[in-house]
């Protein structure tokens, strides 16, 4: 036998594993790809902790923007060793493998292969296989399509493609996700598989909790103020989890990863940053003014500094016109009133204008023995009008009338400490955080008639949403050899909101009688939710993955409300009446529950398909909004009242899916990729928490009236089901994405009509006529009616459905995107052509009025939008974006459409962007 034995291809054995970094470096890259014929740098900065060693090469791969070639199976037991530190990439790849019995060579300037040697009897050398096929447009997102689970993630690079004027622009193309956009709030509420609100969506930046929650029309009870100039990356876990961040979730986590220090300083700089400016085109620009940023960063390997500032400019913009008969015939009353719908859609939407500056700024420091601390602080803050359209009195035109001016600031602070020694036991993260949100809202005076006892004065108010945030976690991997690989995943998390709301509004005299529950801020009280998490990962031979999890959430909810009764006594006499009574609830509950998961991935022979199940179940407890709100839900003049529910029950959810992922490189050309995720997924919460309109209240015989609200638990089970398709396709020239969402079947929403329960009937009535005295002293004669109070249990099991006011009264409408770009002049032009298409779910817009609660039916829409980006130089980009190319008249999808303000019209804008 000879002394090295070649190797050689064996079919779908084989797993090809190239990682290609992406490093926008003066002097070394461009921000789409490596620049041909770049040099490599003589050393470049590591941290990769010890662990399996395919994993360890991938890792390598991306830090050192090298492909790496080598066969998976073969690499199967081994360990590597940590490799921290700075090292020429030969050096640092040989410390990396340390003693394994593995063997490199460069077959590239840029591409390296590894083969596995083992010694035979005879003391020969064997090399193992060795995969001759490159990739050279792998990305850094390709592990979606290899992880048993619905996942998806938000690149830099598709955030670009598409500058977001709004924070939601940056998910529209993500399956499975929506957003509740109102056009004029630039804050964000995330909906996953048509769940949201009150926590159910854990929505974070770098891992702190977004809380902050203003009672209003129920489009959005739950939002969060990110600013995507600051964003790096968007990763989205659907369904229930037994990881970090799955406390009290149903839908899922939504994670914004801010930039990050490293991202500036590879190939060893010790400084770098990026210069961005952008504006609106001419007439074009649709009031997109100046956005852009600054960012700066410097370190070395004792530790790096992130500096950066963000300013973001809008006014007034006008909707798309084209295709406008899909809006229907009842929107803004056109039936009714033509010429005003005509001068509505034609006028710019008023009242738009927006300033958002933001400030980020992040310390981190790296101690001996492999420990980091990180110190991070990250600000928005942003001015912005609500603003109601209303129709001339000749019926000609339309008016826009401010309603309040507002001013929404969110700070978020942080400490980061990491622990990654040379021990696959240890892989420890901890962090403790403060978010504060607060919104300042001066509100204009509602627009009853004086001396009519109805009406309000301009007023202010303010809303803040403290939240705390401890966190800690540990994975320890354990490899044993033939038998498989074992990751365990364990920690703690915890995290208290405390809402404090302020007012100095004074209550119309005709309403002040129920004081003093009539405020209507949302309402101040404070929960607290810890958590106790682990999850087993179990990986056998490359195509069996089983994974299993437990957690123990626990929550403590604490506050005051009441509400004003009129209470008759057990005998009631006409000449007492009813009593007036203030029912004061002081909550102090404390509940906990174990909610477990489990998955399975299998690979049915086949390296680049798997196919995976998983089911779980989750567990919200009520929020404090929905447990103590009382009073108005917003401004105006009507007489709509929102009641507590003390007694709101947790909600308990089962969901499970089922999908296949397919990766497969070299599908028709040797360097093109293919990633495919497809699912069916099933959610279902009992005692899922609504808001609805028209409750009864305890004492009273009648009840039932438009505009008595108070959130109630759903006695049916509410079910989110649908489909989801994911599709990515690369072939260096051209490439393609596709994603679309099928949402199935609709809910009914039913409750108690006495939801606390206290409905009261009469017994016999006996009338008497007595004699008294009046006032002036005359003699007189008056009846008396008496009669027994008695509890009316028919009245209080009786039940009604669709009194629903929110989000969920409709299930969110199909949505898809298709974008095709292509490649030119060494890849330093980036084209293409977007789609982004809704089916609508407005089967009933010509008799829909739009005058009623839930104003939420979408018309279908297509929507075509162009891009460009080309780097000049290595360090400068211009980027150019035409949206909604032909202009079209829409509302998006799961968008709020109580405001009645369409989506921006055709719109052009450029960016600049200079990096160092």
């Amino acid at each position: 036998m000879s002394a090295i034995t070649k190797g050689r291809t064996t079919g779908s054995r084989l797993a090809l594993a190239i990682h290609l970094g992406l490093f926008a470096c003066a002097g070394q890259a461009y921000a789409a790809a490596p620049v041909a014929g770049a040099s490599q740098p003589a050393t470049l900065m590591f941290d990769i902790p010890a662990q399996p060693l395919g994993g360890a090469v991938l890792a390598f791969a991306d830090q050192a923007a090298l492909q790496v070639l080598f066969d998976s199976p073969r690499l199967q037991g081994l360990s590597s060793t940590a490799l921290k530190g700075q090292y020429s990439v030969q050096e640092g790849l040989g410390r990396l493998l340390g003693s394994a019995p593995v063997e490199y060579r460069f077959t590239g300037e840029r591409q390296v292969t590894l083969n596995r040697v083992s010694v035979e009897q005879d003391g020969a050398l064997t090399v193992g296989t060795t995969t001759i096929n490159a990739n050279t447009h792998g990305k850094p997102s390709d592990w979606v399509y290899e992880t048993p689970r619905s996942v998806a993630v938000i690149t830099r690079e598709q955030i670009d493609k598409r500058p977001p004027r709004h924070a939601a622009d940056m998910l529209e193309e993500t399956a499975g996700v929506y957003t509740a956009v109102n056009q004029r709030d630039p804050g964000l509420s995330v909906n996953i598989r048509g769940v949201q609100d009150y926590g159910r969506v854990n929505m974070n930046i770098d891992g702190m909790r977004q809380n902050f929650n203003v009672n209003g029309h129920q489009q959005r009870n739950g939002t969060m103020v990110i600013d995507p100039e600051f964003v790096s990356s968007i990763e989205i876990d659907k369904g229930s989890q037994s990881g970090m961040g799955g406390a009290a979730v149903l839908g899922g986590i939504a994670s914004f990863k801010t930039l990050d220090a490293s991202e500036f300083l590879a190939d060893g700089k010790e400084y770098g940053g990026r210069l961005r400016a952008g504006n609106g085109i001419g007439k074009l620009g649709n009031g997109t003014y100046f956005n852009g940023s600054g960012v700066f960063a410097f370190g070395d390997e004792r530790g790096d500094v992130l500096l950066g500032y963000s300013e973001r400019h809008f006014g007034d913009y006008r909707a798309g016109t084209h295709n406008d008969q899909k809006l229907g015939t009842n929107l803004r009353a056109r039936k009714q009133q033509p010429e005003a719908f005509d001068d509505w859609l034609n006028s710019e939407v008023g009242d738009m204008g927006s300033v958002t500056r933001s400030q980020i700024v992040k310390l981190g420091l790296n101690l001996p023995n492999d420990q980091r601390v990180q110190l991070s602080y990250l600000q928005s803050d942003s001015d912005s009008n609500d603003a109601w359209a209303y129709t001339a009195d000749d019926e000609q035109s339309v008016y826009y009338r401010r309603v309040s001016k507002n001013n929404l600031n969110a700070k978020n602070v942080a400490l980061d400490y990491s622990y990654t020694p040379d021990n696959p036991l240890i892989d420890f993260k901890a962090k403790a955080y403060y978010v504060t949100t607060q919104l300042a809202r001066t509100n204009t005076p509602n627009l009853a008639t004086p001396g009519t006892g109805n009406e309000v004065g301009g007023y202010t108010d303010h809303f803040q949403t403290d939240t705390w945030g401890l966190q800690a976690d540990n994975t320890s991997r354990f490899d044993f050899n033939t038998l498989g690989r074992v990751n365990w995943t364990y920690g703690l998390e915890m995290y208290q909101d405390e809402f404090k709301p302020r007012s100095n509004k004074v209550e119309a005299v005709n309403l002040q009688g129920l004081l003093p529950y009539v405020e209507g801020d949302t309402p101040g009280g404070k929960r607290t939710i810890a958590s106790l998490f682990n999850s087993l990962q179990y990986e056998y031979d490359n195509w069996l993955t089983l994974d299993a999890g437990l957690r123990y959430d626990r929550y403590r909810l604490e506050g005051q409300t009441g509400m004003t009764l009129y209470r008759r006594d057990r005998f009631y006499n006409s000449l007492v009446g009813a009593k007036r009574v203030a029912e004061v609830f002081d909550i102090d509950n404390e509940e906990g529950r174990f909610s477990p998961t489990f998955g399975i991935g299998v690979k049915p022979g086949l390296e680049w398909m798997q196919l995976y199940a998983r089911w779980g179940k989750g567990w919200r407890p009520p929020a404090v909004t929905e447990t103590f709100m009382t009073g108005r839900p917003h401004g105006g003049n009507s007489s709509e009242r929102v009641f507590p529910n003390p007694y709101l029950k947790n909600e308990e959810s089962r969901d499970w899916e089922m999908g296949v992922n397919v990766f497969k490189e070299g599908l028709f050309f040797n360097d093109d990729r293919l990633g495919m995720k497809v699912a069916y997924f099933d959610t279902k919460i009992e005692n899922f928490s609504f808001l609805n309109h028209s409750v009864s209240l305890p004492e009273t015989s009648v009840g039932g009236f438009l505009g008595t609200m108070a959130y109630v638990n759903n006695t049916n089970p509410t079910r989110f089901r649908g489909v989801e398709y994911q599709l990515n396709y690369d072939m260096g020239r051209a490439y393609a994405n596709l994603s679309y969402t099928h949402m199935i079947g609709s809910n009914d929403f039913c409750s108690k009509n006495y939801y606390m329960g206290g409905a009261k009937t009469s017994g016999p009535r006996t009338t008497r006529i007595e004699s008294y005295i009046r006032p002036d002293g005359r003699p007189g004669i008056r009846p008396v009616t008496t009669y027994e109070v008695l509890d009316d249990e028919v009245a209080n099991n009786k039940e009604s459905c669709g009194r629903i006011m929110g989000n969920a009264t409709y299930m969110p409408a199909d949505r898809g995107s298709l974008t095709l770009g292509a490649r030119f002049l060494e890849k330093r032009l980036d084209t293409g052509v977007r789609v982004r298409y809704s089916s609508g779910n407005g089967a009933n817009l010509d008799q829909q009025g739009y005058d009623f609660i839930d104003q939420a039916l979408w018309p279908q829409y297509t929507l075509y939008d162009l891009y460009a980006s080309y780097w000049m130089t290595d360090h400068l980009n211009l980027g150019l974006a035409l949206e909604n190319a032909t202009d079209e008249a829409y509302f998006v999808a799961m968008g709020d459409a109580n405001n009645l303000s369409l989506a921006r019209g055709r719109t052009l804008s450029g960016m600049l962007e200079y990096r160092f």
